[in-house]
């Protein structure tokens, strides 16, 4: 019986040859970990782009503590002063200027003037030329130039205010998300209480006009309505989402509405039977309730503050 022998070849080097054998090894042998640590590597991948993702679009801070209505009674309050501050003012200034020319400011003849006739009646025949050197009545020649001079004041008034108004707007404004919405609710406030302490001052005193052109640059210092109206809607905005922010903007539109209505009736009234004295304390005692509401009550729906 014949035995054959044989040598083993040397191991060859060879990179083709690793390749080759390679993947048969890889998959005979360690399949499980390979497919392992792939998944492992997607899953973990997928969960840090998730997390990403999350971050990113998380964009509501306090939904789950602070509620968007709790801004409301704020906006009422605020609407009420706000709406009827014009009326007063305006109201304020035609007493004045009626007053210094002479005019009988009582509530009986107090619009007489202005109803009288500012037109001539059309002659019957056409070829006769109207009194144009007719001279217009004196009362009705003074109302002329009340109405002027208070068109004139309102101009500077409107001057006087616009630049602080405007800087306040922009610097406070464009750093809301980050001093928060408290502050842009607070300081218009401030600048309420202040101006109508001083304008009780003005009406008791009967000072110039030059002190309501003082008061109300100070009080455009601390913010105007639209400070307001940004700083009241960037608070809905940051405790709600979806549909639940589109009912909120209705909802604080028709409550603008009401309390609009409610001031413009009640300063009629309060003109009517009272002076200046009443509106205008009860526009002090209504801005200081909203200033304690909003140190006090209301919360800040900014995160990072």
């Amino acid at each position: 019986m014949s035995i054959s022998k044989y040598r083993l070849a040397p191991p060859i080097d060879n990179d083709e040859t690793d390749l080759l054998y390679q993947p048969s090894i890889s998959i005979l042998f360690s399949p499980r970990p390979r497919l392992t640590v792939l998944n492992n590597v997607e899953t973990s991948t997928n969960k840090a782009l998730l997390d990403k993702k999350q971050k990113i679009g998380e964009t509501v801070p306090f939904i789950s503590t602070t509620r968007w209505w709790l801004v409301l009674p704020y906006l009422f309050l605020v609407t009420l002063v706000l709406a009827s501050d014009p009326l007063l003012m305006n109201d304020l200034i035609v007493h004045r200027y009626k007053r210094r020319y002479g005019l009988d400011t009582s509530s009986n003849a107090q619009g007489q003037v202005c109803r009288q006739p500012t037109t001539t009646p059309m002659p019957n025949i056409y070829w006769q030329f109207p009194p144009y050197n007719r001279q217009p009545p004196q009362g009705r020649s003074d109302y002329n130039m009340v109405q002027r001079d208070a068109a004139r004041f309102n101009m500077k008034m409107s001057l006087i205010t616009l630049i602080p108004a405007l800087v306040t707007f922009i610097l406070l404004g464009s750093n809301c998300d980050f001093i928060g919405r408290r502050p842009l609710l607070v300081l218009p406030l401030f600048g309420k209480v202040i101006s109508y302490s001083l304008m009780l001052v003005i009406v008791s005193r009967d000072l110039s006009d030059a002190w309501i052109l003082a008061t109300q640059a100070i009080e455009e210092v601390f913010g105007s309505i639209g400070l307001v109206m940004l700083s009241t809607f960037a608070y809905i905005t940051d405790c709600t989402h979806g549909s639940i922010r589109t009912r909120a903007f209705l909802l604080t539109e028709g409550l603008m509405v009401l309390t609009r209505v409610i001031s413009m009736l009640a300063v009629g009234i309060w003109l009517r039977f009272y002076l200046y004295t009443t509106p205008f304390s009860v526009c002090l005692a209504l801005s200081v309730i909203a200033l304690l509401y909003a140190l006090f009550v209301l919360p800040e729906s900014v995160e990072s503050v």
